[in-house]
């Protein structure tokens, strides 16, 4: 595997077709060949604290439950949410613990946490019985593998593995470390369009200017993309913004790089609470007063050492292979095709999972995580909230708010006969071409 970056390019592939979004057809191959052939980014291993604890992983009709089995870090194993007596689920809840075995709530068949049968409730019924196998009993398992600190998981047995999956993005990602980091907040939006909607809106930065207008005027910012693979990339390059709001709400120009970079670290601070958190922000306010003749390279390395004792002081280990030109060639935002989307810093990170509902094509389960680095047992606790609609999400990220007051408006635009496509920015939305090229190759199309 390389550990160089992809290089910002242009696409030609710029057209893609209403019917990608809206064709039934379309759903319905994502279901069958799409799905079931993904690698899944199903939990955090730090939910699987102890043997026993479990959690389920719902993917449409799917769910697979993934249990601790052991003490070891690979002691983890997956396998379908079903009994093969009837087909009741084993687990209703999305996630607890379970002793030695788990038994069926509907007639007490039970498994062990590897999934094997273990025990059949008065099982000497079925003596001499022809079509009883026991050996064919088990559940199903479902392979599982680690990366990042998350589980994943991948319901095709002749899938390949996570590592080629994730390809460059495996190297590239790594100096962040993202097991250390822990959960800041776990927020989940029931949202009511189609799951590409969100992937592709937080999958390029073209966005900014338009959108995001609560804090800071991005009309300066312009937003490159690359393709790995799969995968793909946006960067920021450019003067990132021409003006911010200050702490007295007026509009005005930064007057130093150093007051620049400050007041977009506040902006992340306040408005999505994610990427800069307390001590990102402490490093820019350190920079903050620095001359405006200062070298730009030599603020560069300034704001990455304030960032490294600030995260020190607070007790909280820095990533011991993270070097500012690793950090710096990173870029902004990584699409892991085809529903997870990473935004990392030294802080922590930014990050997504859509998934499409399991009954409407025009809605989807979309989680949003923002992550940061603690001293050990200062975690803060962490519970999933969840929220029905964007209506219901209202008050919990301004930034995020502005990218949902455009997402109900796309998926039904994109339904009218007066639509006959997306035609990309070549440069800076790249990256969704990207996505519709992997997506066609699983589901078929030209």
């Amino acid at each position: 595997m390389t550990d160089m970056p992809p290089i910002p390019t242009r696409v030609d592939d710029i057209f893609i077709p209403a019917e990608e979004y809206g064709d039934p057809a379309v759903d319905a191959a994502e279901r069958e060949r799409l799905w079931p052939k993904i690698w899944h980014m199903a939990c955090r291993q730090s939910d699987l604290e102890v043997p026993g604890d479990f959690v389920a992983h719902e993917i449409l009709d799917e769910s697979v439950l993934i249990v601790r089995t052991g003490e070891g870090d690979d002691d983890i194993a997956a396998f379908y949410n079903v009994c093969q007596h009837r087909g009741r689920r084993l687990r209703d809840e999305p996630k607890g613990r379970v002793g030695p075995t788990l038994a069926c709530r509907f007639h007490g068949w039970q498994y062990t946490r590897e999934g094997e049968l273990h025990s059949i409730y008065m099982e000497d019924d079925w003596t001499d019985c022809p079509a009883f196998d026991r050996d064919k009993l088990s559940i199903p398992s479902v392979r599982v593998e680690r990366w990042g600190g998350w589980v994943w998981i991948n319901m095709d047995p002749e899938a390949e593995a996570l590592d080629s999956w994730l390809g460059a993005a495996r190297d590239v990602l790594a100096p962040f470390h993202f097991d250390e980091m822990r959960p800041v907040f776990w927020k989940t939006l029931l949202a009511p369009v189609n799951w590409k909607v969100i992937a592709e809106a937080f999958n390029e930065g073209y966005h900014s200017g338009a959108t995001h207008t609560c804090g800071i005027n991005y009309w300066a910012s312009r937003s490159p993309t690359a393709t790995a693979g799969r995968h793909s990339i946006f960067f920021s390059e450019g003067e990132g913004f021409s003006e911010y709001r200050n702490e007295e709400g007026k509009w005005v120009k930064a007057q130093t790089m150093g007051e620049h970079i400050w007041a977009n670290n506040r902006h992340l601070y306040s408005t999505l609470h994610a990427m800069t958190l307390d001590p990102g922000l402490a490093a820019s306010e350190r920079l903050r007063d620095m001359p405006a003749d200062s070298d730009p390279a030599a603020m560069g390395a300034l704001l990455y050492q304030f960032n490294r004792e600030e995260i020190e002081k607070s007790g909280a280990s820095f990533p011991e292979t993270m070097t500012m030109e690793k950090l710096y060639a990173t870029g902004t935002d990584w699409h892991l095709f085809p529903n997870s989307i990473v935004l990392p810093t030294l802080d922590g990170a930014l990050w997504y999972r859509i998934r499409p509902d399991r009954h409407n094509r025009d809605a989807c389960i979309f989680d949003i995580w923002s992550f940061g680095r603690f001293a050990a047992g200062k975690e803060p606790k962490v519970e999933n909230e969840i929220f029905d609609g964007f209506e219901a999400f209202a008050g919990q990220c301004e930034f995020l708010e502005e990218d949902f007051a455009n997402m109900q408006a796309v998926n039904d635009g994109m339904k009218s006969r007066g639509f006959r496509g997306a035609t990309l920015n070549p440069v800076q939305e790249g990256s969704v071409s990207n996505f519709h090229r992997a997506l066609r190759e699983f589901i078929g199309g030209d």
